[in-house]
C-alpha cells in the first residue's frame, strides 16, 4: 500500500513539474514574441523618422520647411581662411585685380597660395608687378606663362600653361623665401630683386590696392 501511494505521489509530482514547466515555457515564448514585435515596431518608427532630403525637395515630406532649412544653413560654421574671408570670398577679391591671362584665376591662386603658406596678397602683388596683368599682360606672361619674372639657367623660364606658371611661381616663393623666413616684400627684396630700391615699395603698394578693392 505504501509502495502504491509512493508511486502515486511520484506521478503527481511529475505531473505538477510538467505543468509548471509548460506554463513557464509559454510565458517565455509570449515574452519573446512580444519583445520581437516591439523591436520591429521600434525599427519601423526609426525608418519613418529618417529624413530623405529628396522627399523634402519634392514636397513629399513636410517635416522640415524652408524656414528651418534657412536656419540650418545660417548656422553652418563659416570657415575663414585669410583676413576674415572664406576661400571663395578671397578668390573673388583677388579676381578684382587680375586681367589678361590671369583673369578669373583668383580662386586658383588663393587655394594654391594658402596650400604652400604664401601670403595671397603678396603673391598677386608680385605677379601684377612682374606681368602687368592689372592692365595688359607682358609677353613673358602670355607666351611663357611666367608670372613671376623667374629666370632659369638658360634664360626666362617657360611653362606649359598659366596654371603651371602659377604653381612654379608659388612653389618658388614657398621653398626659397617663406620657408627661410622671408615672408614680406621688405624681407624678400634683397634676394628677389637685388639692387632695387623701389621694388618692395611697389609690391606693398599693390598689396594695399588689392586689399582696398
Amino acid at each position: 500500500m505504501k509502495s502504491s501511494r509512493g508511486i502515486t505521489l511520484g506521478i503527481l509530482c511529475l505531473f505538477l513539474f510538467v505543468m509548471i514547466f509548460t506554463v513557464i515555457s509559454e510565458s517565455n515564448i509570449s515574452y519573446l514574441t512580444n519583445s520581437s514585435a516591439n523591436v520591429v515596431k521600434v525599427k519601423e518608427a526609426e525608418e519613418k523618422e529618417k529624413l530623405d532630403i529628396s522627399d523634402v525637395a519634392y514636397g513629399l515630406d513636410d517635416r522640415i520647411d524652408g524656414a528651418a532649412i534657412s536656419s540650418i544653413a545660417t548656422n553652418i560654421e563659416r570657415v575663414e581662411v585669410y583676413r576674415g574671408m572664406t576661400i571663395e570670398e578671397l578668390g573673388v577679391k583677388l579676381n578684382k585685380s587680375l586681367k589678361g591671362v590671369l583673369a578669373n584665376k583668383g580662386d586658383y591662386i588663393a587655394r594654391k597660395s594658402l596650400a604652400v603658406n604664401v601670403d595671397p596678397y603678396m603673391a598677386v602683388a608680385i605677379m601684377l608687378h612682374e606681368t602687368g596683368c592689372n592692365a595688359t599682360c607682358s609677353r613673358l606672361a602670355t607666351v611663357n606663362y611666367n608670372v613671376g619674372g623667374m629666370r632659369g639657367r638658360s634664360g626666362w623660364q617657360k611653362f606649359s600653361s598659366i596654371e603651371a606658371g602659377i604653381d612654379g611661381f608659388l612653389n618658388n616663393l614657398s621653398k626659397n623665401y617663406v620657408k627661410k623666413g622671408l615672408t614680406t616684400p621688405e624681407t624678400i627684396v634683397k634676394k628677389y630683386a637685388p639692387g632695387s630700391t623701389s621694388w618692395a615699395g611697389k609690391i606693398r603698394s599693390y598689396m594695399n590696392t588689392i586689399a582696398a578693392k
